[in-house]
């Protein structure tokens, strides 16, 4: 059996930024279908996300961040797309900064993963981050950009969690299993098996 295997694109509409493309390729069959998605219009584009602690409380970094495609506030963690001659420390640094006003030390650096992979084929550096206690930070956004910063304890996580899930609050997908994976661990050291049904998100 043969393995599947992209063919050719076609361009199909194109934007400000983004690109319309169909996808034909070829499944395992060897039958050939087709794939819609939509790309950066700049090829290679890639992005970073930021996952910033406060070194010296514990305190993990997030934004509030109105997105038009939600229909509202999102809680995320700072991101945004490398410029051009950047390197992903750079432009986590610069983003950082940017979004949060907060500046720190890059602790490490994980190799692109795939951000939406059955809409698009973008891809994101995921960026640790250590800020020094003491900063005033400032934002500098651009005119298109409604953000505000939350700082949320480690202790403090589940609480956060569950009383932004009652709210009806939103999450971008990277963030809530980040923080619903460092719950999910101190709940498997304390509880052991069968945790998972008993975390309160979970719907029987």
């Amino acid at each position: 059996m043969a393995q599947a295997k992209e063919i050719r694109r076609e361009a199909v509409a194109e934007g400000r930024f983004l690109k319309y493309e169909r996808i034909i390729w070829q499944d395992k069959n060897g039958d050939e279908k087709v794939w819609e998605t939509l790309e950066r219009r700049h090829d290679g584009s890639e992005a970073v996300m930021i996952i910033p602690w406060i070194a010296a409380t514990g305190d993990l970094v997030l934004i509030r961040q109105f997105r038009p495609p939600a229909k509202g506030y999102i809680y995320e963690f700072p991101a945004g797309l490398i410029d051009a001659g950047e390197t992903p420390p750079e432009a986590a640094l610069r983003e950082l900064r940017e979004e949060t006003g907060y500046t720190g030390e890059v602790i490490s650096v994980v190799d692109p993963t795939f951000n939406t992979p059955g809409m698009s084929g973008e891809t994101v550096y995921c960026v640790f981050m250590e800020l020094p206690e003491g900063q005033n930070p400032q934002l500098d956004l651009q005119d298109s950009e409604d953000i505000e910063v939350v700082l949320v304890a480690r202790s403090g996580i589940e609480d956060f969690v569950c009383r932004e899930l009652e709210a009806g609050s939103k999450f971008d997908t990277k963030a809530f299993m980040y923080l619903t994976g460092i719950i999910t661990e101190e709940k498997l050291k304390s509880s052991g098996a069968g945790v998972v049904k008993n975390l309160p998100w979970v719907k029987s």
